[in-house]
């Protein structure tokens, strides 16, 4: 070393570290497991969620809208409640006597001006010396006469009277004062019925002035009260008096209401006395009784009994309030141990993915939040607003896994939300027959229409156990029919909707929960299926040897999987993509070398398997390019797993005992995986192999078929490529049965017509009934290792 130390401590420090690591407890090492630590966080987020919930929910009453009582509710202490109906006429009053806001008609006024203004004009024209010069409708209408026109002369050329413009002005502002209304508004006004006895109007100049009632006038039938009103106050006096009837005939030539009602201001002012109008409060005694049998519960009722509940808290303290919260968090940390010892028992893995199992934890968290905040906010609709998220959890994860895990999880979700906020039994049995109906229909989405048929399914459903649990919880004898199935009708038409906007919601949102839990959906694998994605096409026109013998392993894999009740259509898509690396160098592929070219009798072993070995990663980078869903990526990299290149590795060894070099191992010959680790993924590498050797048999009948088959499932068995798939012996012996009866259905004999030849039944070259282990050209070989 450059400084004159050695390394020799660090092997040392590691040493202790493994040590130290060893003589840590037993329970420390158990609770430092990568499977046990995760779950137990997702359990404290979880637990801290809906403990937090579920404290909330404290403040309001374990009742909903709607509820008929069937035992009397008795208050626990005395305390003081809003009187809803009391403060709500209280309210209505205050903003009833509010009286209204009117707006000037300024359009007719400054109309009014103009043409005050213009009169006065006609005294200062030097042209104008006779009404002749002044038009007649004019004439007419303004009323005026050769003394109107004299006086107009002599008052605009004193300089001693008062400015016309501001005598114009002063008019117009007095006028403004009169509460002139539309027809429609006068008769609204004087209504018996309002409690208002006047009106606000907002004059330009002076601002907000009171009128009342009796000082309004009707702009269509009030017209001679409206002038004598005007000469009498605004004319008479400050007019000389020659112009008094010219003054009036212009103010009434078009006349129109002076004021309109203003509503927004009209209605921002009403809100606001109501909200300064205080609530009315009553005491209530202790062991008074709250709410009678039979009674139906409404909002009110609701605040009323929130108001007993604060107050109730209030009085026992605080030791006792958090004595009953330990329990119910005690409850829910149970329910979710539960959850998670039922994941570990059958979905082990999502113990060890901390993206499943945080997946997982934030879909439950944000069922139980959606629910508690739409009770919360509006327990009105209780049906519609707790129902649906419990709804959407339990199809998301029929989707992402199967329906036995959907049901056990959606029924752990209704515990949750029923313990979190306190909600009766019905509500659990109709959210109970949402799950099992939504879930039950859930074995598999080829389509969109088939998640509206499960929304409408599950909407009715819910709707049907609506009633029976209304006609349970609200018998008949202590409420009126009607309005007890009225409000039944309401629940039932909340439960009916939530369905449907269930299907609705995962329809849009399917592409996010494919990407999220990394699952691929019937329906998607049915539009990548689609001859005419860019891939399969490409693979089609430039490997179309290939093509055909995904075309052939497709059936063939489909089939088998169906035996089993494994992934069919999964099966057959995959398929459908396992070769497309191919496309790269499809000649060194010998089901696509038409003109019978070998183009590896030219190259090196070691070459040779390069090109083999790398159509897998061709296929991933092809695949993560074109968006291919993991799931289907998992064929292309594990259809061979870690099977070795045998006629490759014989043909390396041969060369080096030739050349006295050092043998290859098998190691180096070798695909790099990973092998299969699924039943899907297994069934592919089976059937890959067992189509392309069955292609060499000279005389494909079905006991050389049967036997090909079991030949190679025994081989891929001891080599250890079935061991991460999940696949049992029965399900193996189940898929040979399958492969071989397809086989020998695609490879049936043909009957000999007189005069011709019998038509061959395979393709294949000089093999018999020999596999993988007996000595073919270098065409078939790269055929059998590749393909």
């Amino acid at each position: 070393m450059a400084n004159g130390k050695t390394p020799a401590k660090a092997p040392r420090r590691r040493e202790l570290r493994r040590t130290a690591l060893l003589e840590q407890p037993g329970w420390l090492q158990f609770f430092l497991r990568k499977d046990v630590a995760w779950p137990l966080l997702y359990i404290a987020m979880l637990t801290l969620l809906a403990s937090f919930l579920a404290f909330t929910a404290d403040t309001h009453p374990p009742y909903f809208v709607g509820q008929v009582v069937t035992k009397p509710i008795v208050s626990r202490v005395e305390f003081e409640a809003v009187n809803e109906i009391r403060t709500r006429d209280a309210k209505s009053n205050a903003r009833e006597k509010e009286p209204a806001i009117y707006r000037p008609n300024r359009e007719y006024l400054d109309r009014l001006r103009e043409k005050l203004l213009n009169l006065g004009e006609l005294g200062l024209n030097q042209s104008i010396q006779t009404i002749d010069r002044i038009g007649s409708q004019t004439r007419e209408n303004w009323s005026i006469t050769p003394e109107v026109l004299a006086e107009l002369k002599r008052y605009m050329g004193d300089p001693a009277k008062t400015p016309w413009q501001q005598v114009v002005e002063d008019f117009i502002q007095n006028l403004a004062s009169v509460a002139l209304l539309t027809a429609q508004d006068y008769a609204r006004e004087l209504d018996p019925a309002q409690l208002a006895y006047q009106v606000i109007i907002l004059h330009p100049r002076d601002g907000e002035i009171a009128r009342f009632d009796g000082t309004l006038l009707n702009a269509e039938t009030d017209h001679a009260a409206f002038k004598t009103l005007v000469d009498r106050n605004f004319v008479k006096g400050r007019f000389p008096s020659p112009l008094e009837k010219t003054i009036l005939a212009i103010v009434q030539e078009d006349l129109q209401p002076l004021y309109f009602l203003d509503g927004d201001a009209t209605r921002q002012r009403r809100d606001a006395a109501e909200k300064r109008t205080p609530g009315i409060t009553d005491r209530v005694m202790a062991r008074q009784a709250l709410i009678s049998v039979g009674h139906q519960l409404s909002s009110a009722d609701l605040n009323l009994l929130k108001a007993e509940r604060l107050a109730y808290q209030a009085q026992i303290g605080l030791f006792k309030q958090r004595l009953a919260a330990g329990a119910r968090v005690l409850l829910i940390l149970l329910i979710q141990v539960c959850v998670w010892f039922y994941i570990y028992r059958y979905r082990p893995r999502i113990t060890f993915n901390q993206i499943r199992g945080l997946a997982l934890t934030c879909l439950l968290g944000l069922g139980l939040f959606l629910a508690a905040t739409g009770y919360l906010v509006s327990p009105d609709y209780v049906f519609f607003l707790v129902t649906y998220p419990t709804l959407i959890v339990a199809v998301v994860l029929a989707i992402a896994y199967d329906q036995r895990f959907a049901l056990a999880l959606g029924a752990a979700h209704i515990l949750l939300v029923l313990v979190t906020l306190r909600l009766p039994l019905g509500i659990g049995l109709v959210l109970a027959a949402g799950v099992m109906s939504c879930v039950g229909q859930l074995n598999e989405v080829r389509n969109r229409s088939k998640l509206m048929w499960v929304g409408l399914w599950t909407g009715l459903a819910m709707a049907a156990v609506t009633w029976i649990v209304g006609l349970m919880e609200r018998p008949l004898e202590l409420t009126g029919e009607l309005s007890q199935f009225r409000q039944m009708g309401w629940d039932s038409l909340a439960a009916l909707f939530s369905g449907l906007g269930t299907g609705l919601v995962i329809q849009g949102a399917l592409p996010a929960i494919e990407s999220v839990f990394r699952v691929t959906t019937s329906m998607t694998l049915k539009e990548l299926n689609d001859a005419s994605h860019p891939l399969l096409r490409r693979l089609a026109q430039e490997a179309p040897g290939t093509y055909q013998h995904s075309l052939r392993l497709a059936d063939l894999a489909e089939t088998a999987a169906d035996t089993i009740g494994a992934h069919g259509l999964l099966c057959k898509v995959g398929a459908m993509y396992h070769d497309i690396g191919k496309v790269n160098k499809p000649l060194y592929f010998v089901e696509n070398q038409s003109d019978g070219h070998n183009r590896h009798e030219k190259l090196s072993p070691a070459m040779s398997l390069l090109i083999i070995v790398g159509h897998v990663k061709d296929g991933m980078e092809m695949a993560r390019d074109f968006g291919l869903p993991p799931s289907l990526r998992h064929f292309i990299e594990s259809h061979h797993g870690t099977t070795l290149v045998e006629y490759f590795f014989n043909a390396a060894k041969q060369r080096s005992d030739l050349a006295h070099t050092p043998a290859p191992t098998e190691f180096e010959f070798r695909y790099p995986g990973p092998k299969p680790q699924s039943r899907e993924a297994a069934i592919l590498m089976l059937g890959d192999a067992v189509e392309s050797a069955a292609r060499t048999l000279r005389e494909p009948t079905p006991i050389r078929l049967e036997q090909l088959v079991h030949t190679i499932a025994e081989k891929r068995l001891t080599d250890g490529q079935f061991d991460e798939a999940n696949l049992t012996l029965r399900e193996l012996h189940q898929v040979e049965q399958s492969m071989a009866k397809t086989l020998a259905a695609i490879y049936h004999a043909r009957i000999r017509y007189p005069g011709g030849a019998a038509a061959a039944p395979a393709s294949g070259d000089s093999e018999t009934e020999g596999v993988e282990d007996t000595p073919v050209s270098p065409s078939e070989a790269s055929a059998r290792t590749a393909s």
